[in-house]
């Protein structure tokens, strides 16, 4: 505090205590008079002119010290008011940096992500396998520099093929390095697992409590058994599989029960899992796809996202399954939208009905799931 502002308190102070003063002091003469007036003693009038003095003085001291009081409540309130009137007053550093647009990532940060994908394409099967009496295709559009969706394929030496498809909960750095960990674990236990129910169990194991909670993984295995035309299904959370008979203009949603992985260890996890079989007919079609698929379409935000990709789908595989996939995100994506990673999964029996001949009606607009 200033020596001025100590003046002024100290002026202040000492002229509302002699103004006290001057009051009592008038207070107490006026009643000692008035005593005297009504014929009392000297003596007695005094004694009872000082006692009102001094009740006066202490009623007094009481609303200066109230008058004090609230004067000093203000000032703190104002004192408050200006302190937080400064902090929400941008400063000019802070006006500076807002109004700049954020810079364009440095040529080391361009490097680096360009490391990172690619090691994470490396990561993921460099060509489709091939089946005899089978077509199989595969689209991955990552929304970003990084994707948390992840495929994958295994060759077994009976002939058999297993299949993954997964989608983590996060998205960029994060969720790539949960994708590495989880398509890692699924490619050790490949091996060893009894079918894709055990194979999903032996992975929710390894994975659940070693990231932290609220990370979770979406998945669907799926065994192929081209010599029996016999397809197995188990999924831990994941979206229906949509198969398609074109000749039959059969559709039907296939829904694998089962949680997220890494959500419950143990029985709980086991007890929730069911595979389900699949005799496959010629030219049945199988389509395996994550979120980003059905969220990023058009009118998803109306709720009928789902319904025009189930139909995109049905119209661009009664077209034929060669480049169904390719046909299908052109009539969806043809303008962009895609909010999330996006997987695409085909698995069609190869026979039943050519495209030439299958039914007129392969326009998304024209057709109901």
């Amino acid at each position: 505090m200033s020596a001025e502002r100590v003046s002024s308190a100290a002026s202040r102070a000492g002229r509302s205590a002699f103004a006290a003063a001057a009051a009592v002091a008038l207070y107490t003469a006026a009643g000692y008079g008035a005593l005297l007036y009504a014929g009392l003693d000297r003596a007695l009038a005094c004694v009872l002119a000082a006692v009102g003095g001094v009740a006066v003085a202490a009623l007094a001291g009481q609303v200066v010290s109230r008058s004090e009081q609230r004067n000093r409540e203000r000032k703190l309130a104002k004192a408050q008011l200006e302190t937080a009137r400064d902090r929400l007053r941008p400063r000019p550093a802070l006006k500076a940096a807002m109004a700049t647009p954020p810079s364009a990532p440095s040529a080391t940060e361009a490097r680096e992500r360009r490391e990172s994908r690619e090691i994470q394409t490396a990561l993921l099967p460099r060509n489709v396998p091939f089946v005899d009496g089978y077509h199989l295709e595969v689209d991955y559009q990552p929304c970003g520099d990084l994707g948390g969706d992840f495929y994958d394929f295994r060759r077994y030496e009976d002939g058999r093929l297993l299949f993954t498809l997964g989608d983590v909960s996060g998205k960029g750095p994060a969720g790539a390095i949960v994708m590495a960990m989880v398509q890692t674990l699924f490619r050790e236990n490949a091996g060893a697992a009894t079918g894709p129910a055990d194979l999903l169990h032996r992975v929710n194991e390894g994975f659940t409590g070693a990231i932290g909670k609220g990370v979770f993984v979406t998945a669907l295995v799926g065994l192929l058994d081209p010599e029996r035309d016999r397809l197995t299904l188990a999924g831990a959370g994941h979206h229906p599989v949509l198969l398609l008979n074109p000749g039959e203009r059969r559709t039907t949603q296939i829904g694998p029960r089962g949680l997220a992985l890494g959500l419950v260890p143990g029985e709980r996890f086991v007890n929730a899992l069911v595979e389900t079989t699949v005799d496959l007919s010629p030219g049945d079609s199988l389509l395996l796809y994550t979120d980003g698929a059905t969220d990023s379409v058009e009118h998803v935000a109306k709720g009928v996202g789902e319904h025009r990709f189930l139909a995109a789908a049905v119209a661009a595989i009664l077209a034929g399954p060669h480049g169904a996939l390719q046909r299908l995100r052109e009539d969806l994506w043809q303008g962009g939208g895609r909010r999330d990673d996006t997987t695409l999964m085909l698995v069609s029996r190869v026979g039943g009905i050519s495209p030439a001949s299958a039914p007129a009606s392969r326009t998304s607009s024209s057709l109901k799931v």
